[in-house]
């Protein structure tokens, strides 16, 4: 089966209705989505994503879809998807090894996926071992607030729409008790600070930390490589990786003592491919694997394949939204208790055509 063509697709869907009374986060703004649509000459088609979210790395990740990765992929067959991912690696090397390049190959990565599932009939998670569970809990991802009232107040209207754990992008601490205080001690908590402190930072008020009971610490500090000399702190899971490309990359960092869960972001390392290869090396190498998952469009439904299949149980962390921004239209933008993982054959849903006319701004 050989790919046709590739369409990358450049969305702007504007910021979601939020609740009654919620407040304002400190950056809002529209949320900005890359897609690939990969065609075969036999007309199956395949949807992938990258990670972008704002409009300048948008156009940055468009133009690398279109000029970069979807020549390197034309003409060539779909069932060598893994051999086409690692030379495409490989001939961009000299442009880094994780960052824009692999950003945009997800998107073609994960569609040839897609494909290979839908004339299979198999789903994704059937192609990466099977799935362990039908249904991957919610974790609420907050947008940052910066602020312990606001912060608060949004974690309790997160909590009222029944997610089985919370998040906070957030750097204060003072923010991340305050938030604690309103989460039952056992609902999953995650505070991610962004790589906002350093390592001295987090020593000095190691206790506290510790007191806040977080399910993990994400990037607390940067540079992150002071984590492979850092000792475990009592009290303190950290998690961190996902910005990585490679599982390569990944497993430098299941040495370190600090560190007990990894963040595989399917869109970061480059597509499912690489994925596929990150969650069988941190299952070898006993480590938690906790998948990264900003996501909305495909690159959403291949982390929920992804969660399905690791042994053990994760959470679909969803970003702020609501159902006007949902390209399926089964509720996977919305804060709930559990998502079904997708049956179907590929990633189990295509995006609704009309969602893709009416929030096409590559056209404006």
């Amino acid at each position: 089966m050989i790919i046709d063509r590739i369409e990358p697709f450049a969305l702007r869907i504007p910021a979601p209705n939020r609740a009654p009374n919620a407040p304002a986060p400190l950056a809002g703004g529209d949320l900005c989505l890359t897609l690939a649509r990969v065609t075969t000459r036999e007309g199956v088609q395949g949807y992938g994503e990258c990670l972008s979210l704002r409009p300048a790395m948008q156009q940055a990740l468009f133009a690398t879809i279109r000029d970069a990765i979807a020549p390197h992929y034309v003409g060539k067959p779909v069932e060598q998807k893994e051999a086409l991912n690692l030379a495409a690696r490989r001939r961009f090397a000299s442009f880094g090894r994780s960052g824009t390049v692999l950003n945009a190959l997800a998107a073609v990565d994960i569609a040839l996926w897609d494909i290979a599932g839908k004339v299979s009939g198999r789903s994704i998670s059937t192609m990466l071992g099977g799935a362990r569970r039908g249904r991957v809990p919610v974790m609420a991802s907050l947008d940052k607030y910066d602020h312990a009232g606001r912060t608060r107040t949004r974690v309790e209207q997160a909590l009222a729409s029944g997610v089985a754990a919370v998040k906070v992008h957030e750097a204060s601490l003072e923010v991340v008790e305050e938030a604690r205080r309103a989460i039952p001690a056992a609902t999953p908590y995650v505070a991610d600070c962004n790589n906002a402190h350093t390592l001295a930072d987090i020593r000095r008020d190691e206790q506290r930390w510790a007191a806040a009971n977080l399910l993990f610490l994400e990037d607390p500090y940067w540079p992150p490589e002071d984590l492979l000399g850092a000792p475990a702190m009592p009290g303190i899971t950290i998690g961190m990786g996902a910005d990585f490309g490679s599982a390569e990359q990944m497993a430098v960092y299941t040495k370190a003592p600090s560190i007990g869960v990894l963040q595989p972001d399917v869109c970061m390392l480059g597509g499912l491919s690489e994925a596929a290869r990150a969650l069988a090396m941190l299952a070898a190498a006993g480590k938690t694997p906790a998948p990264h998952t900003p996501f909305v469009g495909p690159a959403a439904l291949a982390s929920l394949h992804m969660l399905a299949v690791i042994e053990e149980e994760g959470w679909f962390a969803t970003v702020e939204a609501d159902d006007s921004m949902d390209p399926y239209g089964f509720g996977l933008t919305r804060w709930q208790a559990s998502l079904a993982v997708p049956t179907g054959p590929g990633l189990g849903f295509d995006p609704d055509p009309g969602f893709l006319r009416r929030y096409d701004c590559a056209k404006e």
